[in-house]
């Protein structure tokens, strides 16, 4: 018997759970009708690379670790492990701006220790981390309380408020800790404490090591060497247009029996035995909100930040600060709009063309959801007249592109797990709904598909689960 699954939006989620879903139906014997949906002209969500001449921009994520198996797997079973992209290893050094100076963030306690990123004070503050006590109350803690509580406000609001900004361009006040950062929450809750933690990962992996255990991955930036666009190209051709169909925007989601109604925007139908939906929170409650409306109630608590991408490209000799880094974040105490920026050119190679920079600088986010409201050349006057002091730049850029998402990055606020709960507990009373992307599974690339790995293969679990009873007559 034929089945029919849809999935709703052709991001990395959707793109990297299609091909799961069909890769094990084929393993599993399973006939598929697979079809994914997407609003826009194209596919790749917020994953979209754009090569002019030499130049080579990322509308979105400019890379992803790899130390998630899920994102290997995926590369080894598409072929692409001879265009994987290790990062330069340049790129492991960072800047953050303090007192509107770049200073270089180094991972050696020694040198950290030594670095003007924090007043002494604050040093001898982070320090004392060792004797605060662990947190008994379970109750949902903003990152911001967390940090100050465990090692104080200057840290906060430099280290981690530049963090949060480069991760989730969010807000430390609101961001809850155990669902943004949920491994510092288990360091304090396994060990007492963040260093006390980090101390003891130490000493067992230096006992793997002894043992001959690999400790775990190493955890290095890469990206590919057509950008990250590529993976969605070598996706949504493995897939082909026979399944990927664009301008094609779900409006409602409805139950009819056994079976699921997918009504799209320009008035055609489509029904499906399961439905996974990877599109935005306000978007997936839109389309639940008359099926499943504890879906939609919950999914509408989840706030999207605007966050736009503004791409600079100079010669080198227009710029007076090291770039061959991996980029900056600005704590929001800096007064400065521009959230931080890459040096792409100097991350991974191939970016620009010879003695040539690349800059690819953010602006917007849950502090500055004015950014969204301007023009194109108001956000490249805006990054400019940030940077042009920090950076030492002189003249104009000879190369400029922007990206610009409404709908940028959602926000992991207080009760953001317990909203996922509620969504995911009402979903899977229905039966048939499944929840995916980075408004539910994390906002990383690495995440995304990671959770697209394991729903792909719940999708297939149920479908076979229900031809068995509908063998048995259940």
């Amino acid at each position: 018997m034929e089945r029919r699954v849809i999935v709703v939006g052709a991001g990395i989620a959707g793109l990297s759970a299609a091909w799961r879903i069909r890769d094990q139906a084929s393993r599993r014997g399973i006939d598929l009708d697979l079809t994914v949906l997407e609003a826009s002209d194209t596919a790749g969500g917020k994953i979209a690379s754009q090569r002019e001449g030499d130049w080579l921009c990322e509308a979105g994520p400019n890379g992803f670790l790899d130390n998630e198996p899920a994102t290997l797997r995926l590369v080894k079973d598409l072929g692409m492990e001879d265009v994987l992209q290790r990062s330069t290893d340049a790129s492991r050094r960072r800047f953050l701006v303090r007192g509107g100076k770049l200073v270089e963030l180094s991972m050696n306690p020694r040198k950290f220790l030594k670095s003007s990123l924090l007043s002494r004070r604050a040093k001898w503050r982070m320090a004392m981390e060792l004797l605060v006590p662990r947190r008994r109350s379970q109750e949902d803690e903003t990152v911001g309380n967390f940090g100050r509580r465990r090692l104080g406000r200057e840290f906060t609001e430099v280290m981690l408020d530049s963090m949060v900004s480069g991760i989730y361009a969010g807000d430390v006040d609101r961001l809850s800790v155990r669902a943004a950062f949920p491994k510092v929450c288990t360091l304090e809750e396994e060990h007492g404490g963040l260093f006390k933690g980090m101390l003891a990962r130490q000493r067992q992996n230096k006992s793997k090591k002894k043992a001959g255990v690999q400790a775990g991955p190493s955890g290095v930036l890469h990206s590919f060497t057509d950008g990250m666009g590529q993976i969605i190209g070598v996706l949504a051709e493995s897939l082909g247009p026979e399944v990927i169909r664009t301008d094609s925007a779900v409006r409602r989601v409805t139950r009819e029996g056994p079976v699921w109604r997918v009504e799209l925007a320009n008035g055609h139908t489509r029904e499906a035995d399961a439905v996974v939906i990877t599109t935005p929170a306000p978007v997936t409650a839109g389309a639940l909100r008359d099926s499943i409306p504890a879906v939609a109630e919950a999914l509408d608590e989840i706030h999207i930040a605007g966050v736009h991408v503004v791409c600079l490209g100079f010669h080198e000799a227009q710029i007076e600060a090291d770039t061959d880094a991996f980029g900056a974040l600005i704590p929001r105490a800096e007064g400065i709009r521009t959230l931080g920026t890459i040096f792409s050119s100097g991350t991974f190679t191939g970016r620009a063309p010879r003695d040539k920079v690349l800059l690819t600088c953010m602006v917007g986010g849950r502090h500055d959801p004015g950014a969204s409201d301007l023009s194109d050349e108001a956000l490249r006057e805006l990054v400019l007249a940030d940077l042009r002091p920090l950076l030492g730049i002189t003249g104009d850029p000879s190369f400029v592109r922007v990206y610009r998402w409404a709908r940028g990055i959602p926000q992991y606020e207080l009760g953001h797990l317990d909203l996922i709960a509620r969504a995911e507990a009402a979903a899977e009373k229905a039966g048939g709904i499944y929840l995916a992307g980075n408004s539910v599974a994390g906002v990383s690339f690495n995440q995304c598909i990671a959770h697209a790995e394991q729903l792909g293969l719940s999708v297939i679990e149920a479908l076979l689960a229900s031809d068995a009873s509908a063998a048995q007559g259940v």
